[in-house]
């Protein structure tokens, strides 16, 4: 039965233990280790939770890989989930053989714990960037597809004048106020502002 319960929880990433709650299958990613450059390995956490699910299919699975009919498949379950409740209060540890242990604390609280797997399973990779300056990759620009050469030559042949408007703004309003400067300098100040007067 231990192999059973096992192929079907890796095979549905779910298995309901009547009696008891359920067992289910997470998956973590890969990580990326900045720090140390590497790359964590993915893993499969299995996890307890006392959530009972409805075991139907389970005792389908059963049937199906024990040849019996579903009456003998219920038994069987039922028989099976009730020696590792018993197992679980006399030692506080009950094995499912291929997957792990249920273990049980003075709170009576049920966790599971995994069978590890071998260290040569779960090998971190180093991953370090490496950038090739000169080499041509392909990129997308709006929907047309070109490299990063023929960018860089497209920018460095069709770099735009840059626009002096401003010094010209500037040598214009210098020459006007030059030229306002000397027209004052020539006409008496008030002949500028309009009141002239000759000396009798």
């Amino acid at each position: 039965m231990h192999k059973i319960i096992t192929a079907y929880l890796f095979q549905n990433k779910t298995c309901p233990l009547p009696g008891l709650g359920t067992l289910s299958i997470t998956s973590v990613p890969a990580e990326y280790d900045f720090v140390n450059k590497i790359f964590l390995p993915p893993q499969s956490l299995t996890v307890f939770n006392t959530t009972e699910a409805d075991a139907d299919l389970l005792v389908d699975y059963i049937a199906l890989k024990q040849n019996c009919s579903v009456i003998t498949a219920i038994d069987d379950l039922g028989k099976y989930c009730n020696n590792l409740k018993h197992e679980l209060t006399k030692s506080g540890k009950a094995i499912i053989q291929y997957s792990g242990t249920l273990l049980s604390d003075a709170d009576n609280t049920i966790t599971f714990e995994q069978i590890s797997l071998p260290a040569c399973l779960q090998q971190s990779v180093s991953a370090e960037k490496v950038i090739h300056p000169e080499a041509a990759h392909t990129m997308l620009v709006g929907d047309r597809e070109t490299t990063n050469l023929q960018m860089a030559e497209y920018y460095t042949e069709t770099e735009l004048p840059k626009n002096y408007w401003w010094v010209w703004a500037l040598v214009l309003f210098a020459i006007a106020l030059a030229a306002i400067f000397i027209y004052i300098n020539q006409n008496s100040l008030s002949s500028f502002f309009g009141n002239s007067s000759t000396a009798i």
